[in-house]
């Protein structure tokens, strides 16, 4: 009983960081949008950037949530959450392929002598929201791996769970690491079979 809460939490705060990284993107949709309508938006143009940063504040809020929870459910427990880490960072692969579009489109913007000094800048915080959200989305695997080796001691898991943990602070790998590791709970939690093997059928 005392490995749902945490995981009810962790799982409410993990769709809820993906909706918010959608919705987070819409001031920068209309942005573009606008750009390509002849005419000054300048007001338009710095409302939307706001829109987009104060939407950011609730997001960033939700990955520090899902970092928290994780790390309390290394030593409080939890159930097993790969198979929502698997469904949002699946879910999530849009995002990033958009988000990266997004920002070589804005670095592409700074590329003048006036604003060039800013692309380190803007790269580097581009690069840091990005992987901090990915890290919100892996580190509830990332603890449960470390519980089971760690703390309930199952030794003969050691191998697997350290390749996952590697694999999960990777970008792209993140992704194959979440449905890896799915899908080997998934096979380790069936029954097996008459003649000893796990059933994998369904």
């Amino acid at each position: 009983m005392c490995y749902t809460m945490p995981m009810k939490a962790n799982r409410i705060t993990l769709i809820a960081q993906a909706i918010g990284m959608y919705l987070m993107h819409i001031p920068l949709y209309i942005l573009f949008i606008v750009e390509l309508i002849p005419g000054e938006h300048e007001a338009l143009f710095y409302g939307l950037l706001r829109a987009m940063f104060i939407l950011l504040v609730p997001v960033a809020a939700l990955g520090v949530a899902n970092i928290v929870l994780s790390v309390v459910s290394i030593f409080k427990g939890n159930t097993d959450p790969s198979k929502t880490v698997m469904k949002v960072k699946l879910a999530l692969i849009p995002w990033y392929a958009i988000n990266f579009i997004l920002c070589v489109i804005v670095v592409a913007l700074f590329f003048n002598p006036f604003t060039m000094f800013g692309i380190p800048v803007v790269i580097a915080l581009a690069l840091g929201l990005t992987y901090f959200f990915m890290l919100g989305t892996s580190l509830p695997d990332v603890a449960y791996c470390l519980r089971n080796v760690y703390v309930e001691k199952k030794e003969t898991l050691v191998r697997s769970r350290v390749i996952t943990v590697l694999c999960l602070f990777v970008f792209c790998l993140d992704v194959f690491a979440g449905v890896s590791f799915y899908r080997q709970n998934k096979k380790a939690s069936l029954p097996p079979t008459d003649n000893g093997e796990v059933s994998v059928s369904e």
